[in-house]
């Protein structure tokens, strides 16, 4: 009953933990963290439910699904409460959490008219997995700045190597997928863009581009030059250690 989408896992950790190890583990930050966990594993059940993994699935797991999700989401729902109460300004971390609600409800609709799995799908789950570091890192002491720069990095990251990824797949299965692989190298340059014009209004810090710099590189390359989708592995791979750097430089810089 656990997500099958491994990759959501890292989307949903990196950011999480990056967040944690930049501030202080306060209660507050650490609750908030337990209920982004909560509201993750609550998909699966969720889909179940909803008949998303088939109508088999559907009869045979319905009463373990309730369980799961019943469990999962009222776990979250919990935790949060708990983090607001124990936030030193419980109304302002209220407030930093209407960005991943906001992306998760785009999310939630994107779901119930089965469009999980599209890019626009894929790109909202993506988003709406980095802006939970945005009130987690609030949580945890640090400032706006620094917890923007925590989610937004994270946010170009992903969205790169989704668009990346699914130019190879179009590549694979409608070859030669020339607006795929194009969109995958434009968006891979645009979000560097966007941070860098970001860093110069002081939105983000200075070094966000930097940070994003490797995995869009490789999202990029991706989208241009690998033909096959038997490459997404190393491709896969590769793109995690590049996330793991982006991490890495961010807690380097203000943990």
């Amino acid at each position: 009953m656990f997500p099958k989408e491994h990759g959501a896992y890292g989307q949903l950790l990196f950011p999480l933990l990056t967040a944690l190890a930049i501030g202080r583990r306060t209660p507050a930050a650490l609750l908030l963290a337990g209920a982004a966990i909560g509201a993750f594993v609550a998909h699966e059940p969720l889909l179940v439910l909803l008949g998303q993994r088939g109508p088999r699935a559907g009869r045979g797991q319905r009463s373990r699904a309730i369980v799961w999700f019943a469990v999962a989401a009222g776990g979250a729902i919990v935790l949060a409460a708990g983090a607001l109460i124990q936030a030193r300004d419980g109304l302002a971390l209220a407030r930093t959490l209407l960005v991943p609600a906001a992306f998760a409800a785009a999310l939630a609709a994107a779901i119930a008219r089965h469009r999980e799995h599209t890019l626009v799908g894929e790109v909202l789950a993506a988003i709406t997995f980095s802006s939970i570091a945005y009130p987690i890192a609030r949580a945890a002491g640090a400032a706006q700045s620094v917890a923007v720069t925590c989610a937004a990095v994270f946010a170009a990251v992903f969205v790169a190597a989704t668009v990346g990824v699914h130019a190879v797949i179009a590549r694979t299965r409608r070859p030669p997928a020339i607006g795929a692989r194009v969109a995958g190298v434009v968006v891979a340059v645009g979000v560097l863009l966007v941070l860098w014009q970001l860093g110069v209004r002081g939105v983000v810090s200075s070094l966000s581009a930097a940070a994003a710099f490797p995995s869009c590189l490789v999202a990029g390359f991706a989208a241009i030059a690998v033909r096959s989708a038997k490459r997404l592995r190393p491709i896969g791979w590769t793109l995690i250690a590049t996330t793991l750097m982006a991490a890495a430089l961010l807690i380097v810089a203000f943990g």
